[in-house]
């Protein structure tokens, strides 16, 4: 999956992990710091480079200081993600994990925040080593459990997107942002608005140009519902997501009204959301022939 995600010119190169390396948490969580430190290692590589990947146990005897947060004794997975790409100074070092903080013109910063959020929930820590044009190293340090204790479970693959546009409404900025730094995650080319009407305006200027509409909206479900219906008018081909934090009030003909295809819980959830995304795909793909 990340061989598919990665753009052209970057090499993948996953180290062999023994058998009694494990951690215990939470897979889809686990999935998105490695999809994430992947995405921030390839646009450090414009022109191309290697990614490589390892997971490694390590015993730590005293408190340990790391470059982002401290580790107290115990035994760790250490999951390192190593580029060749640009690096970076000190003075980035510091501020990499801020939220909304990023070096790229294009970028948002939320990846990384994301990344140190997941590693802390997880009571883990994170280490970053770089110097400028001689590429970076990033540690992901989580708590060691034993192998034989945790269960023995298929791995979570998200199924992911070819570059599709999805047009995204959101009113909260950061969570907007959020929401398109997981999009991106997933394959996909999010275009996000905060205000409905320009959601709207750029619907009915380009119809075609988006091929999935999310609507992520905190208030009541009528409001969302007519967002909805105002998009399916403007561009009645494409599927539309509504992820709502309110209770469902209304029936299945109204939502179909709406030009409703997917229900989903707000916040989203990059599990719920890819395989949301993945159906709607498939029932475009099977409208075409």
């Amino acid at each position: 999956m990340l061989r598919a995600s990665l753009p052209p010119g970057v090499e993948l190169i996953i180290e062999d992990v023994a058998v009694d390396v494990a951690v215990s948490g939470e897979p889809a969580q686990l999935q998105q710091v490695i999809l994430n430190l992947c995405s921030n290692a390839a646009q450090a590589m414009p022109r191309g480079g290697s990614i490589r990947i390892t997971a490694e146990q390590e015993e730590v005897a005293a408190l340990l200081p790391m470059s982002h947060g401290e580790l107290v004794p115990g035994r760790y997975v250490c999951l390192a993600v190593i580029d060749s790409g640009r690096g970076f100074d000190e003075s980035v070092a510091r501020q990499l994990f801020e939220p909304f903080f990023t070096t790229r013109s294009a970028g948002t910063g939320l990846g990384l925040a994301t990344v140190h959020e997941i590693i802390r929930d997880h009571d883990g820590a994170m280490n970053v080593q770089s110097k400028p044009e001689h590429g970076s190293r990033f540690e992901a340090w989580l708590p060691a459990v034993a192998a034989t204790s945790t269960a023995v479970v298929g791995p979570a693959v998200l199924p992911l997107g070819r570059g599709e546009t999805v047009l995204v409404v959101e009113s909260e900025r950061e969570k907007l942002l959020y929401n398109e730094e997981m999009l991106a995650a997933l394959g996909y080319e999010p275009v996000g608005f905060e205000r409905p009407a320009d959601a709207i305006a750029a619907c009915r200027s380009a119809p075609d140009r988006f091929d999935i509409i999310l609507v992520s909206h905190a208030s009541q479900t009528s409001v969302g519902l007519d967002l909805t219906r105002a998009l399916r008018e403007v561009a009645p081909r494409q599927p539309i997501l509504l992820a709502t934090s309110s209770t469902i009030d209304v029936g299945v003909d109204a939502l179909a009204d709406a030009g409703i295809s997917e229900l989903l819980r707000r916040p989203l959830a990059s599990t719920e959301l890819a395989a949301a995304l993945a159906r709607c795909l498939r029932s475009l793909d099977a409208l075409q022939t």
